[in-house]
């Protein structure tokens, strides 16, 4: 470890947004501080965004949205987007859970979209209560405890209730986790 890269400044993690690692050795840099080591966990630079496979399609992850638009102090990112010229909406989430369209872009009937949702949480909650009952250890493989979803509704459900909504895997933990507050609330 005697060879090891010395820096008074260390900076964890190698984001992207407005307050990440990437902002802040922009920040330092532009400031005349260049002596500075960024450490990364993963095999790449970009924290959460990401692209990955949904379906046959690619779509970008952990970019989709800038928050805290609107409040007191103005997002640096929000400010970045609009220096740049990026073209943005505003997505009001009053009613998102009718915001759901099929493959042509018309949007999903609301009720069958509802009627969907109510049955994968209730098949949810019947499937840990089997995992529940049959103690099922912690798993990173839900393929082991059949969740994978099988409908194009049961992705894109799955989608927005773990990748979106968490920006990361679903994993049992979840479930487990989901079923203990179950457990408690029932």
């Amino acid at each position: 470890m005697e060879n090891s890269p010395r820096s008074p400044v260390i900076i964890i993690g190698a984001g992207v947004s407005g307050v990440s690692g990437l902002s802040a050795a922009k920040v330092l840099a532009e400031n005349g501080i260049g002596d500075f080591l960024i450490l990364e966990a993963s095999d790449r630079i970009g924290g959460r965004i990401r692209k990955e496979k949904f379906g046959d399609v690619s779509v970008e992850l952990g970019a989709g949205w800038i928050a805290g638009v609107g409040g007191k102090e103005s997002n640096p990112v929000w400010e970045i987007a609009a220096k740049l010229g990026i073209r943005t909406c505003f997505s009001d989430y009053s009613y998102a859970r009718y915001n759901i369209y099929d493959r042509s872009g018309k949007i999903f009937p609301s009720g069958i979209a509802a009627d969907s949702y109510k049955k994968a949480v209730d098949s949810a909650i019947q499937k840990l209560k089997g995992l529940e009952s049959n103690n099922v250890e912690d798993s990173t493989n839900r393929t082991e405890c059949s969740l994978a979803p099988k409908t194009p509704v049961e992705l894109a459900i799955d989608f927005i209730l773990h990748d979106f909504e968490m920006a990361g895997k679903f994993h049992n933990s979840f479930l487990l986790f989901l079923a203990w507050i179950l457990r408690k609330a029932f």
